[in-house]
C-alpha cells in the first residue's frame, strides 16, 4: 500500500471541541501521508422556507463559515502534506455531505459527539451515519484523544473473513507512524459452552488454536511490511471489551465494519459500535473493498 494518499482526507467540524480534535488528528494524518486536507463545515437547508425560517437559515450559514474561521485559525497557516488546505461549507447535512465525500477521499475523519445534536448521540448521530454508510475508511476521533501521531496501532480481529483488509490497513500506518502493531483476537468464555468452562486444558487449547489462527492471518501482512513490529495477543472476554480497555489516548485502533444504507442503520451492540463509542482513542473503521 502507498504511503502517499492521493485523493486526500476530508474532516468536517462546527466549531465544537471535538470536531477541532478531529481538524488536529486529519492534519496530522494529511502530513504523514503527504495528502491534500479538506475542512468542511455543513449547514442544513429547507427546499421551501416558510418566511419565518429564512432568517434561521441564514443564521446556519453564518454559524458554520464561523467554524471554518475558526478552524483555519486553529491551523495556523500551515499546510500538512505541504499542500494548501482547501475550506468549504457545503449546503446539506453533515453525514450525507461527508458520506459523499467518502467516494472520492481517502480517509473521512469525524469528532465523537460533534457534528450533531447531543440529542442524537444515541442513534443517527453523524459519526454513527458516517461510520455504517461510508464508502472508505472512517476515523472517529475523542475529545480526549491524541492529535499527533499514533505511538501504537492496535487492530482488531475479530473474524477471519476480515482480516486482510484490517491488517493491510493497520500495517500500512504503522509503516508510516513508525510505531509498533499490536494485534488483537478476543477469546469470549462465555460463548464456548460448558464443556470448555468446566474443563480448563480444553480453554487452553482453544486458546492455542486461535492463536495459531491469528499467527496464519499476520503472516503474510508481516513479510510485506519487515519494517513493522508486531506483537499478537489472544485475550479472554467480549471483543469490545477487550479492544476498548487495552488502548491509551495516543494509540489508532484499526477494526472492520460492513456499511448499511439507511442512517440509522448501525448495528446496536456491534463489536465496531461498541469501540467507536467507547474506546478512548481514535478508531479506524475499515472495511472490504
Amino acid at each position: 500500500m502507498d504511503s502517499t494518499w492521493h485523493k486526500g482526507v476530508v474532516v468536517g467540524v462546527d466549531g465544537s471541541p471535538e470536531s477541532l480534535a478531529a481538524l488536529d488528528w486529519a492534519a496530522s494524518a494529511a502530513d504523514r501521508h503527504q495528502a491534500q486536507l479538506t475542512v468542511l463545515s455543513m449547514y442544513e437547508t429547507a427546499r421551501d422556507p416558510m418566511p419565518g425560517v429564512q432568517a434561521e437559515l441564514k443564521d446556519l450559514l453564518v454559524a458554520a463559515e464561523q467554524a471554518l474561521h475558526r478552524a483555519e485559525g486553529r491551523l495556523g497557516g500551515t499546510r500538512p502534506g505541504g499542500h494548501a488546505v482547501e475550506f468549504a461549507t457545503a449546503p446539506s447535512t453533515a453525514a450525507r455531505v461527508l458520506v459523499q465525500r467518502s467516494r472520492t477521499a481517502d480517509l473521512v475523519v469525524v469528532g465523537r459527539r460533534g457534528l450533531g445534536r447531543v440529542g442524537r448521540a444515541l442513534l443517527g448521530s453523524v459519526s454513527s451515519a458516517v461510520v455504517t454508510q461510508a464508502h472508505g475508511p472512517v476515523v472517529v476521533v475523542p475529545f480526549e484523544a491524541g492529535t499527533g501521531v499514533p505511538r501504537r496501532i492496535v487492530a482488531g480481529v475479530d473474524m477471519p473473513e476480515e482480516a486482510d483488509h484490517i491488517l493491510e490497513r493497520a500495517f500500512a500506518e504503522a509503516e508510516v507512524c513508525g510505531c509498533r502493531l499490536d494485534v488483537m483476537r478476543a477469546l469470549d468464555v462465555s460463548l464456548l459452552g460448558d464443556a470448555l468452562r468446566e474443563y480448563e486444558t480444553s480453554g487452553m487449547a482453544q486458546r492455542a488454536a486461535t492463536q495459531e489462527a491469528l499467527a496464519q492471518d499476520v503472516r503474510k501482512w508481516a513479510e510485506k511490511f519487515p519494517a513493522v513490529s508486531v506483537e499478537l495477543a489472544v485475550r479472554g472476554g467480549p471483543a469490545a471489551s477487550v479492544l476498548v480497555h487495552d488502548v491509551t489516548p495516543e494509540d489508532l485502533l484499526v477494526v472492520g465494519g460492513k456499511r448499511h444504507n439507511r442512517v440509522t442503520g448501525r448495528l446496536l451492540g456491534s463489536v465496531t459500535d461498541q469501540v467507536v463509542r467507547e474506546a478512548g482513542c481514535p478508531v479506524m473503521v475499515v472495511r472490504a473493498a
